[in-house]
């Protein structure tokens, strides 16, 4: 008798396998099984650095805009102070240059003044010996010229006059000559200088950039360097693993008839919490059969397969991470 209720109990467990199989994760039912994962966000860098300092450790928790990791480029000093030695040398040359300039200007005024006085001294003898001749004149009783001074006498004085003129036109261009050169020398100095702090502002943008911090709120899944190491461009330096899901991977049961198409909408559900609920929008999937994991059987102890399926949720979302969650189609 004991025989025979055995034999019983193991033929009805393995027909409920079948109507298991057939009705609970069979043809017409479109609900299935999925969990919530997340995306790690793997940090790096885009230039060789040395690790100067690390303010986290595995584990810890930390919300966008924490600073992680600060980082030191030694190239960047050298940049800066070789910027600063241009800088340097422009003012020099510049004040070099102006020196000489303004020592011509100061020899141009010399010549200038001796010029004007060589030829006001020659107006002046001229007009003393006309002086001194008209007095003799008088003395001896003759008359003077009808103007009061002698034709050649008056026209060497006018041509004394007139270079004093010209004199004074040709300073005045030189005068001017060397002014705009020193202007020019002026704008030379400005424009480099303006040139050498753009490439100063480059360098100091690229500093502020030595500072990694957090993209997103969430935990400190690993660091992959150490304090004063020196990392390479682009190699992973710490990975953060976000505190939302982003996104939901399902499985079609095999002998489930669905079909789907990218973009479109499912309902999601949280599988303990019957209050908690969302959309996602599908984002891609397998068409390979793959066996389901365990958890996300609807009978754990049956082996099953299905298709994956991957669904975006908002960043929002209700969930948490790893949480079974029941996905059906609207």
């Amino acid at each position: 008798m004991k025989f025979n209720v055995l034999y019983l109990v193991w033929a009805l467990a393995f027909l409920a396998c079948f109507w298991l199989k057939d009705n609970f994760m069979g043809r017409g039912n479109t609900a299935f099984f999925g969990a919530t994962e997340t995306e790690s966000r793997i940090l790096n860098f885009d230039n060789p650095v040395i690790i100067q300092d690390v303010l986290v450790k595995t584990g810890d928790e930390v919300r966008a805009g924490d600073t992680l990791m600060v980082f030191y480029r030694a190239e960047l000093d050298q940049e800066t102070a070789n910027r600063l030695g241009d800088i340097n040398q422009f003012s020099v040359e510049k004040n070099a240059k102006n020196s000489i300039l303004d020592k011509s200007l100061d020899v141009l005024k010399a010549q200038h003044q001796a010029k004007l006085s060589e030829l006001q001294a020659q107006i002046r003898i001229e007009e003393a010996e006309y002086q001194a001749e008209s007095g003799v004149r008088k003395l001896l009783g003759e008359s003077d010229t009808a103007n009061g001074i002698d034709p050649l006498r008056a026209e060497k004085i006018a041509a004394l006059r007139t270079q004093i003129q010209q004199t004074e036109q040709e300073y005045a261009v030189q005068i001017q000559e060397l002014k705009a050169e020193r202007s020019a020398n002026q704008s030379i100095f400005e424009a480099r200088n303006a040139k050498v702090q753009v490439e100063l502002d480059f360098v100091k943008a690229e500093r502020q950039r030595l500072v990694l911090t957090a993209p997103v709120d969430g935990f400190v899944e690993s660091i992959a360097v150490g304090l004063y190491e020196i990392v390479p461009q682009y190699r992973e330096l710490i990975k953060i693993n976000p505190r939302q899901p982003t996104r939901i991977r399902g499985f079609i049961y095999e002998s489930a008839e669905i079909s789907y198409k990218l973009g479109d909408t499912v309902k999601l559900s949280s599988y303990s919490r019957h209050n908690v609920s969302g959309n996602g929008i599908i984002i891609g999937g397998n068409p390979q059969v793959v066996e389901l994991p365990v958890r996300l059987r609807k009978v754990a102890e049956l082996r099953t397969w299905g298709r994956e399926i991957y669904i975006k949720i908002p960043s929002d979302n209700p969930f948490f991470l790893n949480e079974k969650i029941v996905i059906s189609f609207e």
